[in-house]
């Protein structure tokens, strides 16, 4: 997490090749054309548009072709990438073929679902790999049933492994079902451009919607949310200044510094010590509490109103700080913090005065447990629950940190399982 400061220059971010609005990538692994020992092969063109097209554009998903990825190379960086990253890969192994099981490889081992093998229905090649099922089609008529109709009872079949792929990701990877708790990832991308992606969280009426966004860059770029959230263990123990943490950035961004950099006053550590209690950061707080601070110079230089400290991580000796299994009620135990607080003025306080947005980082989805997109899910649902359920709370706007491309893509991901689709805010409705 990097907070040297506000981003300088017009910088602009490239989206990679295959990337649709839904954040959502299905690569698609086919052999390539079959020789001349192998002409009762299946037509792999045909399969990839009469059958995996029409399927994976209906389900809204981004397509790659992987013998037809735009740099050259036998097996090179763009290609890793996807296999690693894809939401969904779908990889036909009729032929056996040692390309393809190569990269069908790769993917099983970096990914613990989201991976649809495909055969030709009459395939001989031997397929002995034990836990593994695949998807059989055809594209030729047969008994009596029309050409149309048999490849469109292909797609159907193809149509719902892939969605259970993406809404119910069970283990269907034999590497992780035999080790689980592999864990093999790409370095996030960095976004460098603030920009925001907004959904709307409450069935339309007569009030101002609800919004659930996605925000990306720095979060030392963020000048306009009054509350942010800084998911803390339950010793209440900041990250060390130069730490890569939230933790480290918020306690950095809140101190108070002279004109070289250097922290002359540890504002926000001080402040939330103060708070817990000097003799309860011996013993920590009980998993998922919310504690409020001052934002510290936040509020001079990112216009930071109010710090919510939540006890999102608990300690082991000798084993570290691990995410607590109630994750989840971190987001909503602080957002009622947030209405507590607005509520403690009661009648005195004037809408405009009201804290009306929170930021969340996307936090757990790097740690060991359950998947990345399941803990981003539970994290933004809960949110969206939470505005749904107390439609009277002067929250506005709930945001979610994506400082890299893989916290966007989750974000995304999460957002179009939930059923719900980005919707124009004009910049003054912020």
């Amino acid at each position: 997490m990097a907070f040297e400061g506000k981003t300088q220059g017009p910088e602009k971010y490239s989206e990679i090749e295959g990337k649709a609005q839904t954040g959502r990538r299905c690569f698609v692994i086919l052999p390539y054309p079959a020789s001349d020992e192998e002409a009762s092969a299946p037509d792999f063109d045909a399969v990839f548009e009469e059958l995996i097209r029409p399927v994976i554009e209906d389900l809204n998903l981004d397509i790659i072709r992987a013998d037809r990825v735009s740099r050259s190379g036998l097996i090179h960086k763009e290609m890793i990438e996807n296999l690693l990253e894809s939401d969904v890969v779908i990889a036909d192994v009729t032929l056996g073929s040692p390309d393809v099981f190569f990269e069908l490889g790769i993917r099983q081992t970096a990914r613990r679902a989201g991976t649809v093998i495909l055969r030709h229905a009459r395939s001989t090649a031997p397929f002995s790999i034990s836990g593994m099922r695949a998807v059989d089609y055809e594209l030729e008529a047969r008994g009596g049933i029309s050409r149309q109709q048999v490849i469109e009872d292909c797609r159907t079949l193809l149509r719902t492994h892939v969605r259970n792929s993406l809404d119910n990701p069970s283990t269907d990877s034999l590497i992780h079902t035999l080790v689980p708790g592999l864990d093999v990832s790409l370095p996030g991308r960095i976004i460098p451009e603030r920009r925001y992606i907004s959904y709307r969280a409450s069935p339309a009426g007569p009030k101002a919607p609800k919004l659930i966004e996605l925000v990306t860059g720095d979060i030392a770029d963020i000048d306009d949310i009054d509350v942010w959230v800084n998911p803390e263990n339950t010793r209440m123990e900041f990250g060390r200044f130069h730490e890569g943490s939230v933790s480290a950035a918020i306690r950095y961004l809140g101190s108070r510094r002279d004109r070289h950099g250097f922290v002359r006053d540890d504002t926000i550590a001080r402040l939330l010590a103060s708070r817990a209690g000097w003799h309860q950061q011996r013993t920590g707080v009980e998993p998922a509490t919310a504690l409020l601070t001052g934002p510290g110079m936040l509020k001079k230089t990112n216009k930071v109103r109010l710090l919510v400290h939540a006890a999102a991580y608990q300690g082991e000796p000798g084993r570290g700080y691990r995410l607590i299994g109630a994750y989840r009620k971190c987001v909503s135990n602080a957002l009622a913090a947030v209405d507590q607080e607005n509520n403690r003025f009661g009648a005195k306080m004037s809408p405009k005065t009201a804290l009306k947005s929170v930021l969340f980082p996307l936090f757990g989805t790097r740690s060991a447990g359950d998947s990345p997109h399941e803990r981003a899910q539970g994290l933004i649902q809960t949110a969206q629950q939470y505005l749904s359920n107390w439609p009277d709370s002067k929250i506005e706007r709930v945001a979610f940190l994506c400082h890299t491309q893989a916290d966007l893509e989750l974000g995304q991901a999460a957002l179009y399982r939930m059923g719900l689709r980005p919707v124009s805010v004009p910049r003054s409705g912020r």
